[in-house]
């Protein structure tokens, strides 16, 4: 799990980091690829994340399914606490309509 420096002023004391459900061992390319650049904008962005590593057990990958009430779902997924903000197309939508703050809850 890795935490990075949250930029304060944008948050109230009740501010649940972001989870992205990634996953380490992959052979997949586009996965690795998507879930680079989820982090790369978070990271120019300053806003505080941890990585959820499905691909450390079973556990992991089942409760990311059922928490996105979908069997197929793959990383990278974004939540918070008990909310679902989407996977990596609606993540990079947001970034290209300049509404990511508004996507992520933190505006």
């Amino acid at each position: 799990m890795v935490i990075f420096p949250m930029y304060c002023h944008n948050f109230s004391a009740k501010y649940e980091p972001l989870q992205i459900y990634s996953m380490s061992v992959t052979d997949g390319r586009e996965i690795k690829s998507q879930q680079s650049e989820v982090t790369c904008i978070l990271d120019g962005k300053h806003i505080q994340y941890q990585l959820e590593d499905i691909s450390q057990g079973n556990f992991l990958w089942d409760k990311m399914q059922v928490f996105m009430d979908n069997p197929k779902a793959t990383p990278p997924q974004i939540v918070s606490g008990d909310q679902h903000f989407g996977d990596y197309e609606l993540f990079v939508e947001a970034v290209a309509q300049n509404t990511l703050q508004e996507f992520l809850k933190l505006a």
